[in-house]
């Protein structure tokens, strides 16, 4: 049962990777549209803002790529540690995808809520919560799991 659990849990924290990566590709192909619901709530449009500061609306969209490829590059992250854990089994690498894991979903969950954009933060919410039940599976499995002595 307990190789089932890790299996489990591995393949749902692959499959999150996954979805990281076609996220970041979202983000990547639709900037303008999640750089206008950014500004959805500002006193000005993104059409005016762009308009008249053209050099920091250009510092905006390149904010917005930036996150699309952190986001790419964790799911890249996320697919080789789960592949690892998968094949190996290692207590170290889960608890390096776990920690990593946890803390990007969540920054991004709580940047976006900071922000106001509820498409991302439904997207970085699905993220989060998958790739928690990923790590969650087998977590006494890696709690229990003593190091070699030498």
């Amino acid at each position: 049962m307990k190789v089932k659990l890790i299996r489990y849990g591995s393949l749902i924290s692959l499959y999150n990777g996954i979805y990281a990566i076609a996220y970041g590709v979202l983000i990547f192909l639709f900037s303008k549209v999640f750089i206008a619901e950014y500004f959805r709530n500002a006193p000005v449009r993104w059409f005016f803002f762009s308009k008249t500061f053209p050099y920091n609306a250009k510092l905006y969209s390149y904010l917005l790529i930036i996150n699309a490829f952190f986001i790419i590059s964790l799911g890249i992250f996320i697919i080789y540690l789960s592949y690892f854990i998968l094949k190996r089994k290692d207590k170290l690498a889960w608890v390096i995808l776990f920690t990593a894991g946890i803390l990007s979903w969540a920054g991004l969950f709580i940047m976006n809520i900071l922000l106001k954009n509820w498409v991302l933060m439904a997207l970085s919410f699905i993220g989060w919560v998958s790739f928690a039940v990923g790590m969650v599976l087998p977590i006494n499995y890696y709690i229990r799991k003593e190091y070699p002595e030498f």
